[in-house]
């Protein structure tokens, strides 16, 4: 179906305007191009003409095939992995839930919601947490993962529990062995791993009340607020905030918008992130921080590059000190950045960029410094730097448009975006890429297709 014929159809605003009142999604308030590209889709699968047609099968009250729901299936990203931010499940492991556990122990129970759940790696990676590393503190426990999201064919593929390797990526095999069966090329999460975990329906942008009006002792809500206005994704915070008990822990994502939205918490941060408690008890962050970090290497970078980084760029090494070698190198700037030595890092930067200004990769790594620091302006210079130094740097293409996409630059970011795609089409689809730590021609392609379609969840 012709997309600029879609947009002209007189029916076309009041279609918009009943799909973003019904789930919030106000991310596609000013993208009518990719809006209308979904739903043509719609429009060709149900054999409809016009918009007018097609808003009675929005309205209609087919629970058993509701229209909406598949649109909403377009409309939606479910691009997700295990252990998705990993300073969060850091957080979670060493400062929250033991602070729950101990809170708790006259009702011996625990509930979690995960709040968008996409296809299921969030509530699981949480069910994880828990049976490999609480498994004896909560023995006897009521303990309840609720995992909610308005896409029902996510859903549906989350209660499957199967998932496809990059859902895995960064986790080490011998991991994946133990919690998981290979069926082919998919893994299935063994049964142990999937008991206490329910999967509902559920639209944040309604104001329902707490489920069964028991409180959540910790809230997931990470990477969605960013498709709500200001003012819908402040409703659901203020949902949020009644369905916590007096101390109970509200996550988000590293990039979702905060708008003074979280006045009624308290905010903690901690080294790599930062979450909401709702005000209660005390609490007193030196003695309750005990920083056990999962062992394995992390496929999300730290809080500043806000999640957008195909892999990592830095991969964790062994070493605590800084290296020593008589002629530094970009690799002795990795490392002393996996080791947590980010002002070395730098120093080490700037000398290589002082004797290697045509270096692009030198610029490159740069960059991802300056992002781990907040100063996206001097990182989106520095990816520009090396794109001009080589214009067929497919991931300083790819890391420039995620920089511009999150500063509202879209028609640009798209520009990064297919940039990287013209690169990438020229290379076999399992080709590593240089300097980006196994990712693939393939993968990266697939990751650049769908910030074009939308930012991903």
């Amino acid at each position: 179906m012709n997309i600029a014929s879609l947009r002209a159809d007189p029916g076309y605003g009041a279609v918009k305007n009943c799909v973003l009142r019904h789930t919030g999604l106000s991310y596609y308030h000013d993208k009518d191009e990719d809006f209308a590209t979904r739903l043509s889709r719609r429009l060709v699968a149900r054999g409809v003409s016009n918009c007018n047609a097609y808003l009675c099968l929005l309205t209609a009250a087919d629970s058993s095939d509701s229209e909406m729901d598949r649109l909403v299936g377009e409309l939606t990203i479910g691009e997700t992995y295990f252990f998705r931010e990993r300073e969060h499940f850091d957080l979670l492991r060493g400062t929250i839930l033991p602070g729950v556990v101990r809170r708790n122990q006259a009702t011996r129970r625990l509930r979690i919601w995960s709040a968008g759940c996409a296809t299921g790696p969030e509530p699981y990676s949480i069910s994880l947490l828990l049976k490999l590393d609480f498994q004896s503190q909560l023995a006897g426990w009521d303990v309840s993962i609720l995992a909610t999201d308005i896409n029902v064919e996510f859903l549906a593929q989350a209660e499957r529990a199967v998932f496809a390797e990059w859902a895995l990526r960064g986790v080490p095999d011998e991991f994946k062995t133990r919690c998981f069966v290979r069926e082919g090329k998919r893994w299935r999460l063994r049964p142990e791993f999937r008991d206490g975990v329910t999967f509902e329906y559920d639209n944040l942008a309604s104001d329902a009340q707490c489920r069964n009006d028991q409180p959540f002792d910790v809230i997931l809500c990470r990477n969605v607020l960013i498709y709500f206005s200001p003012e819908q994704a402040a409703s659901v915070i203020a949902r949020f905030h009644r369905c916590l008990p007096r101390g109970g822990w509200l996550l988000v994502g590293h990039a979702e918008p905060n708008f003074d939205m979280f006045r009624a918490f308290e905010t903690i941060s901690v080294p790599d992130a930062t979450a909401y408690r709702k005000p209660g008890e005390e609490f007193r962050q030196t003695t309750e921080i005990a920083w056990e970090p999962f062992v394995w290497d992390d496929p999300s970078p730290t809080r500043a590059y806000e999640d957008n980084f195909v892999a990592p760029v830095f991969k964790p090494a062994a070493v605590t000190e800084a290296p020593s070698r008589e002629t530094p190198s970009v690799e002795d700037v990795r490392i002393l950045a996996d080791s947590g030595h980010w002002d070395a890092a730098t120093e080490l930067c700037d000398g290589l960029l002082t004797a290697e200004p045509l270096d692009p990769v030198v610029h490159f790594v740069s960059a991802l410094i300056q992002e781990h620091f907040g100063a996206r302006a001097e990182a989106r210079a520095a990816f520009q730097r090396a794109i001009y130094l080589d214009r067929q740097f497919a991931l300083a293409h790819y890391h420039l448009g995620t920089s511009l996409e999150l500063d509202g630059q879209q028609g640009l970011a798209k520009r990064a975006f297919r940039n990287t795609l013209d690169i990438v089409a020229a290379l076999p689809e399992d080709e590593p890429l240089p300097h980006g730590d196994s990712i693939t021609a393939g993968e990266l392609r697939d990751l650049a297709m769908l910030r074009l379609e939308g930012s991903v969840r």
